[in-house]
């Protein structure tokens, strides 16, 4: 019975425990989107040697003066083109608003800061995520090997 009873005890210790959330700070939160943002320039960095093949591959067919190659769709190639170009923008645009002092701002103010920058951080993640793969369909449509060397 006593098994038990600890038993028991010790579950809802646990639970207690567990269920009593204990607030982010805005440093720790700070730290998050700061490494959120140098995982997200990798992928960028990713992204923009893609879409240097990408452009080439679209000067190649603009500079040819024919019509486009069957395989080369120049309408889907401009599209994957200015999707790296828009996250770029977007990343450039958040870099230039980001602002880790939180000088003359309480720890709720900047808790909550961090917060939103954190997601708006995620979003670019994800946008530069979802150009990457569109270009990668889009280079192996098209059997693009030198783009294999950029991962």
């Amino acid at each position: 019975m006593k098994l038990i009873f600890s038993y028991l005890l010790v579950i809802i210790v646990a639970c207690l425990w567990f269920s009593c959330k204990q607030e982010q700070d805005y440093k720790t939160l700070r730290s998050e989107v700061v490494a959120r943002h140098d995982k997200v320039m990798n992928d960028a960095d990713l992204a923009n040697g893609q879409k240097a093949i990408l452009d080439s591959i679209y000067q190649s067919v603009k500079s040819s003066g024919n019509k486009p190659d069957v395989l080369v769709d120049s309408v889907t190639l401009i599209e994957v083109i200015s999707g790296i170009e828009e996250a770029n923008q977007q990343m450039e645009s958040w870099m230039n608003h980001f602002d880790p002092d939180i000088s003359g701002k309480s720890e709720r103010e900047a808790l909550d800061y961090f917060k939103v920058e954190l997601k708006k951080i995620n979003n670019l993640d994800r946008q530069f995520k979802a150009a990457i793969v569109r270009s990668d369909r889009y280079l192996d449509s098209l059997h693009i090997e030198k783009r294999k060397a950029l991962h």
